[in-house]
């Protein structure tokens, strides 16, 4: 052992071996150097890795609808807040256990990516009575694993402003229809109507006198229809004035009350203090009467129908309760509609008139209908 340049060197008799060559080798330096190196790349890019996640899944929890990533057999692995304020934690459930409470896949979103087959990028669905439009994109992660983001948006505001605006557009085209030819076809009604009435005095026999009578009360039934055709049709402002809806109310009454006993049924009337307001009186009176006729035709013998006015929030009701069989779900969504009735011998143009006038009131029609009788509230909004 001996001391040589101030270290320490062992010498091995048998192969003779500096020790210090342990300590004094550049390429293990350079080795540790390097391994050290790659552990930070590769911490540097989980961090990254994991900050561009974070930054996908905030831009997910911000877009609109409900938003979620699932595989091609429908397992859930993400979903936006929107979707779990909703439907919970997916839980890597599968979409239509979650959505739809089914064991089975949907038609639509269950897909797997095989060649020849398109795959359905949007479409639309009912989920416990709400609309949604659908959107579907495919693609694969960094792994080759092949997914689909979804994304469900609420339309159901939307169609329901869709249905309301054909309505409306359907009964534009019924007034131009009516503006042309009303008026070109009551003149010559009303001329046969003259002489019709002149030979049925002239007539000395009197054996045809039933006959004149059946062809003038035809073509008075004919400009009734004429009549409401006009009504839709409205487009001259007339002046509105203050009116008392309950005055108006009580001036009809009796008018009611007449038609309910020839019809062997009763009517109640109920009134509550309501403010005035500004309306076209002779419209409203052809509301109230529409209404009330429609709700005797469609009770049995000894029915009741109610009549009521109150006030509520910022709006003053008019409701007209009958105790009929009620209305069908499918015919519910389109009253208001022209030529749609359920009555034998109807027109369908009493309640398009009564949707008419309200709209012109800025008033909104709402109807509650059961096996028990139909309710129609109209409702005036205050300005």
């Amino acid at each position: 052992m001996l001391l040589e340049n101030d270290f320490l060197v062992t010498y091995d008799k048998s192969r003779q071996i500096d020790f210090r060559e342990k300590f004094d080798k550049p390429e293990r330096i350079i080795h540790n150097s390097a391994i050290a190196h790659e552990v930070t790349k590769r911490k540097i890019l989980n961090n990254s890795t994991e900050e561009e996640q974070k930054r996908l899944y905030a831009i997910l929890n911000g877009l609109p609808g409900l938003v979620y990533l699932r595989t091609s057999e429908g397992k859930v692995i993400f979903a936006n807040h929107n979707f779990k304020k909703i439907h919970g934690d997916p839980d890597n459930r599968k979409c239509y256990n979650i959505l739809l409470n089914k064991d089975e896949p949907c038609s639509n979103c269950h897909t797997q990516a095989t060649s020849g087959t398109e795959i359905l990028k949007q479409w639309q669905c009912v989920i416990k009575d709400t609309i949604f439009e659908v959107f579907q994109h495919p693609f694969q992660d960094s792994e080759g694993m092949q997914l689909f983001l979804m994304q469900m948006l609420d339309i159901t505001k939307r169609k329901l402003a869709e249905e309301e605006m054909a309505r409306l557009d359907r009964l534009n085209l019924v007034g131009e229809l009516a503006a042309s030819i009303a008026h070109e076809v009551r003149n010559p009604m009303t001329t046969v109507r003259g002489f019709l009435q002149i030979l049925k005095n002239r007539d000395t026999s009197h054996e045809n006198i039933g006959y004149y009578d059946l062809m003038i009360s035809e073509l008075d039934r004919a400009n009734g229809i004429i009549t409401e055709f006009l009504s839709i049709a409205k487009t001259k402002t007339e002046s509105n004035t203050v009116v008392k809806l309950n005055n108006l109310v009580d001036s009809l009454y009796p008018l009611i009350l007449a038609d309910a006993t020839n019809q062997d049924k009763k009517v109640i009337l109920e009134t509550k203090k309501v403010t005035e307001l500004t309306m076209n009186e002779r419209e409203i009176r052809q509301l109230i009467l529409n209404l009330t006729r429609n709700g005797f035709e469609a009770m049995p013998s000894r029915g009741i129908l109610k009549i009521m006015t109150y006030m509520e929030a910022n709006s003053i009701v008019l409701a007209v309760q009958d105790q009929g069989i009620g209305i069908r779900e499918d015919i519910l969504a389109k009253l208001g509609t022209p030529f749609l009735t359920t009555k034998e011998g109807g027109t369908g143009l009493g309640l398009a008139t009564c949707y008419n006038i309200a709209e012109r009131h800025n008033a909104k029609i709402d109807v509650e209908s059961s096996s028990s009788g139909t309710t129609f509230f109209v409702k005036f909004q205050l300005s």
